[in-house]
């Protein structure tokens, strides 16, 4: 088998999930055999029935109940750990693949190519004027999502690259965070091609409950994945480990002090984490004398997150020698 799709599966039910199946049922000039679909229920009570799947008579379908409620990361985990092929893609339930000429562009591109990462362009959903609407992201902005990555098994093996068992949240940070980590840049393959159409779902985890940002309801798995990530690149004596681990707490100061947290009701929570990144910091303040704002802001590479990084810091009319002054003991 040559390339595995791996689908996370919750509260989605069949006609939830039947446009993602459609999409790659109307694959077109594909030999059928060379992929496998691997659909992991993650201990939900909406189960797919055999009969509606035995409808798609050209897949190779794998259908994995989870023991209990793992998260995103885990089921995507279940799904790597339960197939063979020499690459892997996760698509989610509720999305669907961009046009129906999608995977013969990615197995030719791995039969010409043979990448260790493949990140392409994806299609995204927005709603605009009350509508939806679709705009396009390129590939070197996309990270961290997993939507249009293809990665080969043979290199996520050799550097254990697996989703943390204890991230919830940002799963998909974390796994790419050390995939960026270890890799080197003239292994990342980008395609001017879109592969994957994020659907607006407003019941999904990123859109619902919008009294408080995202950042705020995932800020716990926020700041754990600085740390493990920071712990896998010392693990593989990554060398931005030290410049990574700076920017992080930068990262982390800049997201406390910005608009998100200035509700009253989010005070307590956002001294008790200042707090807590200061003493954090300091049992390595050793490494913040080795970098400037500059290069934190660089570290990317990605125009898009160096606009972010510069508007929010502007927000908060601060810098990273003010933050060094400020918490450096």
């Amino acid at each position: 088998m040559l390339l595995d799709i791996i689908i996370p599966q919750y509260k989605e039910t069949e006609e939830d999930i039947k446009p993602l199946l459609d999409s790659i049922d109307n694959q077109k000039n594909i030999d059928f055999s060379n992929i496998s679909l691997t659909i992991v229920n993650d201990k939900s009570d909406v189960l797919l029935s055999k009969r509606f799947l035995r409808r798609y008579k050209k897949l190779k379908i794998k259908y994995l109940i989870n023991d209990k409620n793992t998260g995103p990361g885990l089921a995507r985990q279940k799904g790597i750990d339960n197939t063979s092929g020499d690459y892997i893609m996760f698509i989610d339930s509720d999305d669907t693949l961009a046009s129906d000429n999608v995977l013969y562009v990615i197995l030719d591109f791995i039969f010409k190519h043979e990448p260790k990462y493949l990140v392409t362009d994806i299609k995204t959903e927005i709603i605009k004027d009350d509508k939806i609407d679709t705009i396009t992201k390129k590939a070197k902005d996309t990270f961290p999502w997993m939507h249009g990555k293809v990665y080969q098994r043979r290199f996520l093996e050799e550097y254990n690259i697996r989703f943390h068992p204890d991230i919830r949240h940002l799963e998909d940070t974390y796994f790419t965070d050390s995939i960026l980590s270890v890799i080197d840049r003239k292994d990342i393959n980008y395609l001017d091609f879109e592969t994957v159409l994020w659907k607006f779902n407003k019941k999904s985890l990123t859109r619902k409950d919008k009294k408080y940002h995202y950042s705020v309801r995932t800020f716990d798995d926020f700041y754990k994945t600085a740390f493990y990530v920071y712990d896998f690149m010392c693990e593989h004596k990554s060398k931005m480990r030290f410049s990574f681990f700076v920017s992080s707490m930068f990262g982390i100061y800049i997201l406390l002090n910005s608009d998100i947290f200035k509700l009253d009701e989010l005070e307590e929570m956002k001294n008790k984490y200042l707090l807590k990144l200061k003493e954090d910091i300091n049992k390595k303040k050793n490494l913040f004398v080795l970098f400037n704002e500059e290069d934190l802001i660089g570290l990317y590479k990605n125009e898009e997150r160096e606009l972010i990084i510069r508007q929010n810091l502007a927000k908060i009319d601060g810098s990273f020698e003010d933050f060094k002054n400020n918490y450096l003991n």
